[in-house]
C-alpha cells in the first residue's frame, strides 16, 4: 500500500516478488518462458492479500497495478520486441506494487534492460558490428535519409535474451 505517496511493502508481498521473479529469472534462462502459472498464481495471491488486508482499497490498489503494468509493457509486445510472459510479468508485479511504483518499475526495467543488452552483445562478440550498424545510420541521418539497418542474421544485437532479468532488476530498483 501507499503511505504518504510512498510505496511500503508489507511482507508478503516482498515474498510473492522475491519468489516469484526469482522463479521467472530461472525459467526464462532455462526454457526462454514465464510461465502463465507463475504470473497468474502471482496476481491472484497478490489480489486476494490485497483485498483481504486493505478491502476495497486494497482491491482497487492490485487492480489498476495490474492494468498500468499491462499497459506499460504491451505496446512492445503488439510490435513484437518482446514476449507475452514479459508483459504478463510485468502486470503480476504491478498487482503486488500498485500502479505508481510499476510505472517505475517499468521505466527502470527499460534501462536494465539496456545495460543488460549491452554486456549480452559484449560477451557475445558483437559489439563491433553493433557499432558499424549505428554508425552507418548515423551518416544516413546526417545525410537527411535516415533508415534504420537491422542486424544481419545470427548477430548478436538480434538474438533475444532472458528479459525477466530486466524486470527482476527494474522492480528492484524500483522499489529501492
Amino acid at each position: 500500500m501507499q503511505v504518504g505517496g510512498v510505496m511500503e511493502l508489507n511482507n508478503w508481498a516482498v515474498t510473492i516478488l522475491f519468489v516469484g521473479l526469482v522463479t521467472a529469472v530461472i525459467s526464462d534462462f532455462s526454457s526462454s518462458r514465464v510461465p502463465n502459472k507463475l504470473t497468474f498464481s502471482m496476481v491472484l495471491v497478490a489480489t486476494v492479500l490485497h483485498a483481504w488486508f486493505g478491502q476495497w482499497e486494497g482491491l482497487m490498489f492490485a487492480s489498476t497495478g495490474l492494468v498500468a503494468g499491462l499497459l506499460c509493457f504491451l505496446p512492445f509486445h503488439l510490435f513484437g520486441a518482446m514476449g507475452a510472459g514479459d508483459v504478463k510479468l510485468l502486470a503480476a508485479v504491478g498487482t503486488v506494487v500498485g500502479p505508481g511504483t510499476v510505472v517505475i518499475a517499468a521505466l527502470m526495467t527499460i534501462l536494465a534492460g539496456g545495460v543488460i543488452a549491452l554486456v549480452y552483445i559484449t560477451v557475445r562478440g558483437g559489439l563491433p558490428a553493433m557499432l558499424r550498424r549505428y554508425s552507418s545510420m548515423f551518416v544516413l541521418l546526417t545525410a537527411k535519409q535516415p533508415q534504420y539497418i537491422p542486424p544481419a542474421p545470427g548477430e548478436a544485437a538480434g538474438l533475444r535474451f532472458p528479459y525477466a532479468l530486466a524486470i527482476a532488476c527494474g522492480t528492484a530498483l524500483a522499489i529501492i
